[in-house]
């Protein structure tokens, strides 16, 4: 297969007609798709599924605490017959998931590494998110594109108008998004707690605040802090199990609501939207800041803290392989917007001091901090 510096050598001899612009950029390195990571794509499915495997089986959590077994030793742990075994460790060592010295078989030093953190059912979590839920919702992203809606909604039948209000009928899956969501939130939490001082704030509102697992963080860090959590009634009790559970009842009120619908309380000089301006439209978005805007006491500040997408709109990868859940199942409309994004909409709600704050993680989570 001709390399890329055999296409160049060839391109500059003029016996291509590769344009000149082509050529540019192949020569900047920005045109860098390489036939292996076009594999990766065509077959990128499989690959989550060997990573799917791996956890829901148990391989990770084994070779943690026996590393260097043989094929036939993991066989016999997991309860796996021999064909299976061998189609399983071939693809999670090709992927580089597990290690194979000799005939014997260890995780790679960063899924070791999720053990040793303390953040391998944080991980797991995420991984049973997106085999049960996105995976599943995504069959229709090719289709939602074509209509400009959440087709892939379709998959989990109900009444309710988003998957949020469908959970009720579908308790299994609420669970598996639920512990998602907090697993989700606890990984990303100290990026927020690291880069807000919350000490400058006395009433915060968290909009759209999930099974609490930010607003009992936040109210940890900071004793001073009091807040109340927005939610749609059928998740408050979910909220409020965990608020009890970590003894803040008395400073974390759970308020049952329509956040599209019902006033926003006053009297507040903080609303955070974690997670949360990446499920709707951008009109949505603008909607509910200015519904902050106009409830907040002046001198008062909206966080957003979600993952975040650059102004030129090429990347993060991480960024883009996010969106298409959101483009496909949740709600109509949503994505990991940009930067520039975010800020128009503050802009239109009627802000106009902001900051932004890079969190500089594995993740392409960001803040803007926006004051009245």
């Amino acid at each position: 297969m001709t390399t890329l510096l055999n296409f160049l050598d060839v391109a500059n001899s003029q016996k291509t007609s590769v344009d000149g612009e082509t050529l540019r950029l192949l020569k900047e390195n920005r045109d860098s798709l390489k036939m292996s990571d076009l594999t990766m794509l065509l077959f990128g499915h499989a690959a989550f599924q060997y990573l799917y495997a791996g956890c829901e089986l148990g391989v990770f959590e084994l070779l943690s605490k026996e590393p260097d077994i043989t094929k036939e030793e993991i066989g016999d742990r997991l309860n796996l017959e021999a064909y299976p075994t061998k189609c399983l460790m071939l693809g999670l060592t090709a992927l580089k998931l597990v290690i194979k010295e000799g005939d014997t078989y260890r995780n790679s030093f960063v899924m070791q590494m999720l053990f040793v953190d303390g953040i391998w059912q944080e991980f797991y979590d995420t991984v049973l998110f997106e085999a049960r839920i996105v995976y599943v919702g995504q069959l229709d992203f090719v289709e939602s594109l074509r209509q400009n809606r959440n087709v892939g909604l379709r998959q989990f039948p109900g009444e309710g108008p988003d998957l949020y209000h469908r959970f009720i009928e579908h308790p299994e899956i609420e669970k598996v998004f639920y512990n998602y969501m907090g697993s989700w939130s606890r990984l990303a939490n100290p990026l927020l707690i690291k880069n807000v001082d919350f000490s400058k704030f006395q009433k915060v509102v968290d909009v759209s605040g999930g099974d609490a697992t930010n607003a009992t963080t936040v109210a940890a860090a900071y004793p001073n802090v009091d807040i109340t959590l927005l939610e749609i009634p059928a998740s408050c009790p979910i909220a409020q199990k965990k608020i009890d559970a970590h003894g803040l009842t008395d400073r974390i009120h759970v308020r049952g609501v329509d956040i599209f619908v019902d006033e926003f309380p006053k009297g507040h000089d903080c609303f955070m939207f974690i997670h949360v301006l990446v499920i709707w439209t951008l009109e949505e978005n603008t909607f509910l800041l200015r519904k902050a805007y106009e409830a907040l006491e002046p001198g008062g500040s909206v966080i957003i803290f979600n993952s975040i997408s650059s102004d030129d709109e090429d990347g993060p990868v991480m960024a883009a392989l996010d969106s298409p859940y959101f483009m496909a199942l949740p709600a109509t409309g949503g994505m990991i917007y940009s930067w520039a994004d975010h800020e128009k909409c503050l802009r239109d709600a009627g802000f106009t001091k902001m900051e932004r704050i890079d969190c500089n993680a594995w993740t392409p989570h960001g803040i803007i901090i926006a004051t009245k």
